[in-house]
């Protein structure tokens, strides 16, 4: 007797929380504008890239302070990288925006010498913030490694359409 009330009470508890995951997702989507710009041109053919615009709730000076710990900046750029790549397993996920590449570049310049990776990280961000995400699957598996990552390790890039639908799983797009 006792064990079937245990496995009832286990059950109650994981719909709970599963009922209770989903409905935090869904209340908890940001609104988001997306937007293709013209990326980096590669051998004659300019291919086109999504940026994301949100409406912040906090400043990107608050989100990243210039004293973030070095796994910090790791986990920013892996989680951004999330939007572009294709992988198994993807845990976590930030918007790409150039805002935050520009102050992720300025926290790894503020801490360079503190940072023992700065030099990959500064090699990510200064690409990306020049629309260059052609690497980002290898941007994602130098972070990946970095944290020595066992499962997700991506395996090339997102098309804009795969891209698009990305976004669309964690944000509300307003201009769709």
């Amino acid at each position: 007797m006792n064990y079937k009330k245990t496995i009832l009470i286990t059950a109650g508890i994981v719909a709970l929380g599963l009922s209770a995951y989903l409905v935090f997702n869904q209340w908890n989507k940001g609104s988001v504008t997306i937007e293709e710009k013209p990326g980096v041109p590669k051998a004659g053919v300019v291919i086109p890239v999504i940026e994301i615009g949100e409406k912040r709730t906090i400043p990107v000076e608050e989100e990243f302070l210039l004293s973030m710990e070095e796994y910090g900046v790791q986990d920013a750029i892996h989680g951004m990288s999330h939007q572009k790549v294709r992988a198994d397993d993807k845990w976590g996920f930030i918007p790409l925006t150039q805002d935050r590449v520009q102050r992720l570049i300025e926290v790894v310049e503020a801490s360079e010498n503190n940072y023992i990776s700065a030099p990959v990280y500064l090699d990510i961000l200064n690409r990306w913030a020049n629309n260059d995400f052609s690497r980002a699957d290898k941007d994602h598996n130098a972070i990946w490694d970095l944290q020595e990552g066992n499962v997700g390790k991506a395996s090339g890039l997102l098309s804009i359409e795969e891209e698009k639908t990305f976004i669309k799983k964690h944000f509300k797009i307003e201009n769709e």
